[in-house]
């Protein structure tokens, strides 16, 4: 557009300087134009001379109409900013060649974003003798733009740098890890309010946002003036350190933030108390991704939540790969679990009477291809933290009931034995383990006197509700219920009248301490006196040794299993002992 206006008052000039008929008033055409339009000519001594103003050109400069022309482009304005232009104007002069830039200028408090065009007139001895300067004013377009800018890189409600522009910032910051001695570095804290979501739920999501923004205000206020604070999402801001020189700058740093937190917020007139939990990753190595260290300052924040919050963790390499050795492993688990690589193991339950086989307990076991032999201590809580637990639960009640199944068809019903399947309190609560239960039977057409569900204490305090009314479906099937682990809680006593309970597991603890006349010998025996008393099979876990056989059997104990029998053992070994095949002393 600019080229258009300038040629049209190029045009317009030479029309009336030329002699003829046809006269053209190029002033008027210059006063119809949309941008402003000046023509300078330059005197001695290098003063560049307004000519003409057109009224665009006087709105854009804020100039008085009673402006007396020729006068020296210097003094139209108040301020000094015509001196770029000026410039531009005498290079045009100088050089004859025509010139378009960008520029700016204040007048009063307002500061306008201008773009010009100079366009040379000759003479005709070759020498320029005017400049015509065309004058657009994009302020608004500047504005808006710098606005869009703003909104890209900073938090709409908190008006602080958002995660691009945080990144860049931290990017900028490792870089000059390079340039400085080796004892400077960065930090990177993040911080994570706990309980956040309460005030949401407690107040409305209006007066979380005031929360967060009185939030910033208050990390602000903990941090150096050449530190930057970002809100990366939700209730998750940053704080880049940088520089420091010792990390003890960063610990004040994070002590003020706590400090702070301590305080409470005035929340529309309730008084709020929170706290945070931070995490911190430092660098002093310039080849540091910024990207790794939000990672590593997130997965301290993360520690810190899980060590009980209202507190900060600095990040160290070594439980990063613990972690990271976790994902791998949860992954490889949810590949053997869907391509049905685990197998079940079979730990027998012995009759104290007469040392016959009674049941088997069903253990899940991980055989790795590359790891080889992954203990369930590692795998079991792993898949329960991940729900892996709810498809393993399946499988495993599906394979011990195909087990007992094969026993039916090979042995008959009068030597196949039940097995007791494992059910964790997240099965309960995220599955219908009764409708599964029911299900098994029906698939592999099995009286429910084959198997049996073991839950633990932990597991029914997580929905005694929910969990006492699976056990009355369960039961109503034929399908017996152990409490597992028991007298390792502070409730166990109480379980066994109020819910559907019909064997009891003895922890191994209690045995391996058992001693004649002990603690743990009386609370054993008050257990059996207990469980007769209430009609309950009791089944002590964990014997190793005939001196603890012999006790349990004289205090009236009825089943047992242990190392003392045996070890879990694969199908193929659990049939022999159906089979009747081994006995006990192989082991």
């Amino acid at each position: 557009m600019a080229d258009t206006i300038g040629d049209n008052v190029s045009a317009a000039l030479s029309n009336e300087s030329r002699s003829g008929t046809q006269h053209v008033n190029a002033g008027a055409v210059a006063e119809c134009l949309p941008v402003g339009v000046l023509v300078v000519g330059l005197q001695s001594a290098n003063v560049v001379e307004a000519l003409f103003i057109n009224g665009c050109a006087r709105d854009i400069f804020a100039l008085p109409a009673q402006v007396t022309l020729p006068c020296a482009l210097d003094s139209v304005w108040s301020t000094s900013d015509s001196h770029v232009l000026v410039a531009q104007i005498q290079d045009v002069f100088r050089n004859g060649f025509d010139a378009q830039f960008e520029w700016s200028m204040r007048t009063g408090a307002v500061e306008r974003f201008l773009s010009s065009q100079l366009i040379p007139l000759f003479a005709d001895d070759g020498r320029v003798s005017q400049v015509v300067c065309t004058v657009e004013d994009q302020t608004a377009e500047k504005l808006a733009e710098r606005n869009l800018l703003h909104h890209a890189f900073h938090d709409a409600l908190t008006g602080q740098p958002n995660r691009v522009l945080f990144r860049n910032k931290l990017e900028e910051a490792v870089t000059d890890c390079a340039s400085n001695d080796q004892s400077t570095g960065c930090a990177v804290l993040i911080i994570n309010i706990d309980r956040f979501q309460q005030i949401n739920e407690s107040f409305g999501h209006s007066a979380g946002d005031r929360f967060l923004i009185s939030m910033a205000s208050t990390l602000r206020r903990c941090i150096r003036g050449s530190d930057t604070l970002a809100r990366l999402s939700g209730d998750e801001f940053a704080i880049l350190v940088s520089p420091f020189h010792s990390s003890d700058e960063v610990d004040v740093i994070s002590k003020r933030i706590h400090d702070a937190m301590r305080q409470p917020y005035d929340l529309d007139g309730h008084e709020v108390f929170t706290s945070v939990s931070v995490g911190v990753a430092l660098t002093t190595d310039p080849t540091t991704h910024p990207e790794d260290l939000i990672r590593d300052a997130d997965f301290a924040m993360h520690r810190a939540k899980l060590a009980g919050k209202a507190r900060s963790e600095v990040y160290h390499g070594k439980s990063h790969q613990r972690a990271q050795s976790q994902f791998h492993l949860e992954t490889e688990l949810r590949r053997a679990v869907e391509r049905d690589e685990l197998t079940l193991f079979y730990q027998p339950i012995v009759d104290l009477g007469n040392q016959k086989l009674r049941g088997f307990e069903g253990l899940a076991r991980w055989f790795h291809k590359d790891r080889g032999f992954v203990s369930p201590v590692e795998f079991i809580p792993l898949a329960e933290e991940t729900g892996i637990v709810v498809k393993l639960g399946r499988w495993a009640m599906d394979a011990a009931a195909q087990q007992v199944r094969q026993w039916i068809d090979t042995f008959g019903e009068d030597h196949a034995v039940p097995i007791n399947v494992n059910v964790s309190g997240v099965q309960f609560g995220r599955d219908d383990v009764a409708q599964m239960v029911e299900d098994t039977l029906a698939r592999y057409k099995l009286p429910g006197k084959y198997l049996r569900i073991e839950l633990t204490e932990s597991a029914i305090m997580a929905n005694p509700k929910l969990i006492s009314e699976s056990l009355e479906r369960i039961r109503a099937l034929g399908v017996k219920v152990a409490l597992d682990d028991f007298g390792t809680g502070y409730s166990s006593l109480n379980y066994l009248h109020q819910f559907p309970i019909d064997i009891i597991k003895i922890d191994r603890s209690f045995i391996n301490q058992l001693e004649l006349g002990n603690q743990p010998y009386k609370i054993l025996k008050m257990i059996g006196m207990l469980a007769q008393d209430l009609g309950h099979e009791v089944v002590a876990e964990g014997l190793e040794d005939i001196e603890h056989v012999e006790m349990l059997r004289d205090m009236g104990f009825m089943f047992a299993q242990g190392y003392f029998y045996s070890k879990p053992v694969d199908s193929a070994d659990a049939s022999k002992y159906v089979a009747g095949k081994i006995p006990w002393s192989h082991r």
